[in-house]
């Protein structure tokens, strides 16, 4: 087995000396703006994204070094919709306006920091995605599946705010925002090769980088603490 790094044990066992550690776990469920950015979307007239909306749902574990600083690992399942206008040219020279959508479930795992101050908090962090299943809906060619057309998975930035609204010694309520950008191109190969969702062959290619942007209500439990060794005895996990 390898060895903890110095440096970091240094670290840990300071947070352990001199503060009182504990775990706390929670549930959350939040709403908000969905977009699949693309830099050659937004520059073409007739391929224009709507505002589209999604929602997310799960469960947290969190470890507390200390009244300021903790780590949480979220698991969070969430449903992702993205609608677009276009336009197609008609024999006759004129356009005729229809839309699409794309809309796909996944599973989130996001381990981030989190800073506390007085009764709000900040967090940042990696997230993991792994997509489920994705359908796309066309006013022409109709409802079908199209998770071929998007990667297995993809990796993001998320970070938050928001702060504490009631609650009780053990249990409380907190009301933020969190926010993730996809660091990593959602469009699998076969969705690129077939221009996938525009169906547009552009001179330059963009990738396509998933973003959220969610209203998240949280309820939180302190499970526990981490109570100090005392001589000759071993550190104990006490329940609250």
């Amino acid at each position: 087995m390898k060895k903890i790094p110095p440096t970091l044990l240094m670290v840990l066992l300071s947070f352990l000396s001199f503060s009182q550690t504990w775990f706390d776990v929670g549930l959350k469920g939040g709403y908000g703006l969905n977009l699949m950015y693309n830099k050659n979307y937004f520059s073409d007239n007739n391929f224009t994204p709507k505002m589209s909306f999604g929602y997310m749902y799960g469960g947290k574990v969190g470890f507390n070094f200390n009244e300021d600083h903790s780590v949480t690992m979220d698991v969070i399942s969430s449903a992702f919709n993205q609608g677009y206008y276009y336009n197609r040219l008609n024999a006759d020279s004129s356009r005729s306006n229809y839309s699409r959508s794309i809309s796909f479930n996944s599973i989130n795992i996001l381990l981030l920091y989190r800073k506390m101050k007085a009764a709000s908090y900040f967090e940042v962090g990696p997230q993991y995605s792994a997509i489920l299943k994705a359908t796309g809906n066309d006013d022409i060619a109709g409802k079908s599946d199209v998770s071929g057309y998007l990667a297995k998975s993809y990796y993001s930035l998320a970070l938050g705010f928001g702060g504490f609204v009631v609650g009780t010694e053990n249990f409380g309520v907190t009301i933020g925002f969190r926010f993730s950008y996809s660091l990593s191109d959602a469009i699998s190969p076969e969705g690129k090769s077939v221009h996938f969702p525009s169906q547009t062959n552009y001179s330059s290619y963009s990738p396509t980088n998933p973003f959220t942007g969610i209203m998240v209500m949280e309820l939180n439990y302190d499970l526990g603490f981490i109570a100090k060794a005392k001589c000759g005895k071993k550190t104990k996990f006490v329940m609250f």
